[in-house]
Parts: structure tokens; C-alpha cells; sequence
């Protein structure tokens, strides 16, 4: 009894993985095709955020082929690497760049709120 309570969990979490992977799939695809208007989680110029729409498409696509083999009683392989040297510095290095981004333009706003560029300091004599 305990075996197959254990393979219905085991089932339903790949399910849910398939799930999750075609939802970062669907996710990704609208940020690559409509970059002006980005998912929340992802704002800054264009090409961030056609980074992020790739590599999310990519970590959807290779996370449903991890889970699909699994269910079909194969080994992790390729598609965990994909994942982890492809996909993930994708998406983290445009996270991260979007980050950096709205950073920059908070600061040059606050800049120019405060009367445009500041005049650079005198050396002491």
C-alpha cells in the first residue's frame, strides 16, 4: 500500500513539473515576442527582457523534457545540465541586469529631480 500511495505523489509531482514547465514556456514566449510589455517580474530595455523571454522558454522546454523522461522511467541527463548551464545563467543574468537597470534609471531620475548633473567637487587647496 505505501509503494503505490508513493508513485500517486510521485505522479502527481511530475505532473505538476510538466505543468510548471510549459507555464515558464508560455511565460518566456510573451516576454520574447511582446518585450514592451513584459511580464512584472522582468522589466528594463528590450534586449533583458528578450534574454529573460529565451531563457525562461528554454528552462520550460528542458524542465517538461526532464519530467516527461523521469515519468517515462528514464534517468536525469541532459536536459538537468541544459537547465542548469543554459537556462538558469540565462534567466539569473537577466534578472540580475534588470535589477542593475531599474537601479541606474531610479538614480539618473533622482538626479535630475535634483536640478540635473551635480557640478564635480573642487580639490581642497
Amino acid at each position: 500500500m505505501l509503494g503505490t500511495v508513493t508513485e500517486v505523489f510521485d505522479r502527481a509531482v511530475d505532473v505538476l513539473t510538466v505543468a510548471l514547465g510549459l507555464g515558464c514556456v508560455w511565460l518566456g514566449w510573451r516576454a520574447v515576442l511582446r518585450p514592451r510589455r513584459p511580464p512584472e517580474p522582468i522589466q528594463g530595455p528590450v534586449w533583458i527582457v528578450r534574454t529573460w523571454g529565451l531563457g525562461y522558454v528554454l528552462l520550460g522546454i528542458f524542465l517538461t523534457a526532464e519530467s516527461l523522461t523521469l515519468m517515462a522511467g528514464g534517468e536525469p541527463g541532459r536536459p538537468a545540465d541544459a537547465i542548469r548551464w543554459v537556462a538558469g545563467p540565462l534567466v539569473v543574468g537577466s534578472v540580475l541586469a534588470a535589477f542593475l537597470s531599474r537601479r541606474w534609471e531610479r538614480r539618473r531620475a533622482r538626479a535630475m529631480k535634483l536640478g540635473g548633473r551635480r557640478e564635480p567637487s573642487r580639490p581642497l587647496e
